[in-house]
């Protein structure tokens, strides 16, 4: 199904309205949507979908798990999530994912910046998911976006990763002309 509107979801520590720009630069035909994550952000100015306040690799997936009702709440809120297409940053990414493989019937994900917190369950059905990774990202090293392919991958999804030499942890013109030629073809 393609999708109908377009759900952008921030990285900690910023906001909805810090990915209006990319939404206006993609210069596409779709309704648009920039939520808040629910919380402040514990650390700083800006909001956020879960803590990362002293977040380990071991409690990460618990707190995923925990943000994950409410995160479901808000993709309802702008319609069936079958008809919307969630580009997520950094933890933005990390909320999208999860949600689709804990079953949300999203038209697809597009990550960037971002990863699985672990392993997920088998899946019967996966929408489309695009991993793009900066491969020079030091917040969220290229290690942990390999190692996201395969755990989707061992889930039954069939992610397209794409990295971009010399990008840290953020967006250029390369991923802003993936991004768009993926959304047109979805």
């Amino acid at each position: 199904m393609s999708p109908k509107r377009i759900v952008f979801l921030h990285g900690v520590g910023t906001s909805g309205a810090s990915l209006r720009p990319l939404g206006n630069q993609l210069a596409l035909d779709f309704d648009m949507h920039f939520p808040d994550g629910p919380q402040a952000f514990d650390m700083g100015p800006g909001r956020q979908w879960f803590s990362v306040k002293g977040v380990t690799e071991a409690d990460r997936p618990g707190r995923v798990e925990k943000a994950l009702p409410t995160f479901t709440r808000i993709i309802e809120d702008f319609g069936d999530p079958g008809e919307s297409l969630l580009v997520g940053f950094s933890q933005g990414a990390i909320m999208a994912l999860h949600a689709v493989a804990a079953g949300m019937p999203a038209a697809g994900v597009l990550a960037l910046s971002g990863r699985l917190a672990g392993p997920v369950a088998a899946c019967a059905k996966w929408p489309l998911i695009a991993l793009l990774h900066g491969g020079a990202d030091a917040v969220m090293p290229p290690k942990i976006v390999h190692a996201t392919d395969a755990w989707l991958r061992s889930a039954g999804a069939e992610p397209h990763l794409q990295l971009f030499d010399g990008l840290g942890h953020g967006i250029d013109d390369r991923v802003l002309k993936a991004m768009r030629r993926i959304i047109l073809a979805a």
